[in-house]
């Protein structure tokens, strides 16, 4: 038998509220990129904030998630003569997941990429993590604060995602040395598969769409207005 959450009186207090109150609070660590010798991650703003929805006892908000997210000038780089292979790859390993979307040959977007989504702009927004704690899943929470990520900090280039789910990694057993297979993965963190299907369908309804052969989805907000979540259904 599954035991559900027990849900707080709180927590069924704020479903009450609409979900257009939902609000972000966001940091964002700019590193400068003038100085000679500058390494080619300072061309990648990291930003971190907390999911907040008003509290209906208290005049202090609640957290109920977190949100990070990166944003990657390739146009700037261009201009210095830096590589969009080597600012994604220099960052972390996480951000080096998405030179799926770049021409390795040249910097710039890859042919299915541009044709697919048209960018303007050379820019791209990375969303890395999205949590909704618990308690508060179910009632599209989680893509709400996409959207407001996607409205404040995206331009007309690139929107990209990883859609994982990465809490479940912290209990999973060791990889063994050189097997990365999917199927591998699978079999040894229970409920992975079925989560990342579930997060992909999430995606698909902000209008991501999967690069071929690559576990990175994208969108551009120039030939994909984001949807309406009311109209999408409740999601985490």
């Amino acid at each position: 038998m599954t035991h559900r959450p027990r849900r707080s009186k709180l927590a069924d207090r704020i479903q009450e509220i609409e979900l257009a109150s939902v609000h972000l609070e966001v940091k964002a660590h700019v590193s400068p990129t003038w100085d000679s010798g500058v390494e080619p991650d300072a061309y990648v703003t990291d930003l971190e904030g907390d999911i907040l929805l008003p509290n209906p006892d208290a005049d202090d908000d609640i957290c109920i998630g977190k949100v990070s997210a990166y944003s990657a000038h390739f146009g700037e780089a261009s201009e210095d003569g830096v590589s969009w292979f080597d600012v994604l790859d220099a960052r972390s390993a996480d951000t080096a997941l998405y030179v799926d979307l770049i021409d390795p040959n040249e910097s710039w977007y890859t042919e299915w990429v541009e044709s697919t989504f048209e960018p303007i702009s050379s820019d791209l927004l990375i969303l890395d993590r999205i949590r909704i704690e618990p308690e508060y899943r179910a009632h599209g929470y989680g893509l709400d604060a996409a959207q407001l990520m996607i409205n404040g900090f995206a331009s007309n280039g690139i929107v990209a995602c990883v859609p994982a789910p990465y809490e479940l990694l912290k209990d999973a057993p060791p990889r063994q040395s050189g097997d990365d297979s999917r199927s591998s993965r699978d079999k040894r963190i229970p409920g992975w598969a079925r989560a990342e299907t579930k997060l992909r369908e999430y995606c698909s309804l902000l209008g991501f769409q999967q690069l071929p052969a690559s576990d990175v989805f994208a969108l551009s907000l120039r030939i994909s207005a984001l949807p309406c979540k009311r109209s999408c259904g409740s999601t985490s």
